[in-house]
């Protein structure tokens, strides 16, 4: 019957539940077919403030300094973007869907290369938005940005719908496990395998998993 003080980050958590009417329509994250084509959904840009990779940088520098410009959402764009995405899903036109969101773009990427256990070729030549760096297209946390990624056959289908909305193919999931992304000149800027991100994302998580909350008695 004591009161207990639970010590960890604030935390909001909004959970909603609703009735699927067609589960053979449901479509998950990971990469599923090589030869699919991989395109981002949605505008990426400057938006690093209080982002997965700043607040990286300021452990490293053992500062706060986490940025100030976050991202902001634009209602309108993304509903748009949203109702595309359910029109392509109810037509099964793609294989695959994520969120882009806490780590951007690469991480997402990483996330359904992963979860496939199944490789990608990536360039950030033709994101749709306004970048200055290479890193900020990589970890922006602009909102409204789905990842998809769609069998060849349906390629001129999905397109037709996308183009009511800031979309661009940016790239290909490959048979083999690497793990490529091109900076938009063409220059290698990541050059990995699944497998290596298969054990850095599981053992960040077990680690994470013993990691106690602090607990006090009032």
């Amino acid at each position: 019957g004591n009161p207990l003080a639970i010590s960890i980050p604030p935390t909001l958590l909004i959970s909603a539940l609703s009735v699927i009417p067609d589960i053979y329509k449901v479509v998950s994250p990971e990469f599923k077919n090589a030869g699919d084509i991989i395109y981002l959904l949605g505008e990426t840009y400057d938006e690093m403030g209080a982002s997965e990779y700043y607040k990286l940088l300021a452990r490293k520098n053992k500062n706060n300094a986490i940025g100030n410009k976050v991202p902001r959402v634009d209602l309108e764009k993304n509903i748009k973007t949203y109702h595309v995405l359910e029109e392509v899903i109810q037509k099964e036109l793609i294989a695959s869907a994520i969120s882009v969101t806490s780590g951007g773009l690469a991480i997402a990427l990483a996330k359904a290369s992963v979860g496939g256990m199944i490789g990608c070729q990536v360039s950030l030549a033709e994101i749709p938005g306004e970048v200055s760096t290479v890193n900020n297209a990589l970890f922006s946390e602009s909102q409204g940005r789905i990842l998809v990624s769609v069998s060849r056959k349906n390629i001129t289908k999905f397109e037709k719908l996308v183009n009511k909305i800031p979309s661009a193919k940016v790239g290909e999931v490959k048979k083999d496990t690497k793990f490529t992304i091109t900076d938009p000149k063409g220059k290698k800027i990541i050059n990995t395998n699944i497998k290596k991100l298969y054990n850095l994302y599981h053992s960040f998580s077990k680690k994470m998993a013993w990691i106690p909350l602090e607990i006090t008695i009032k």
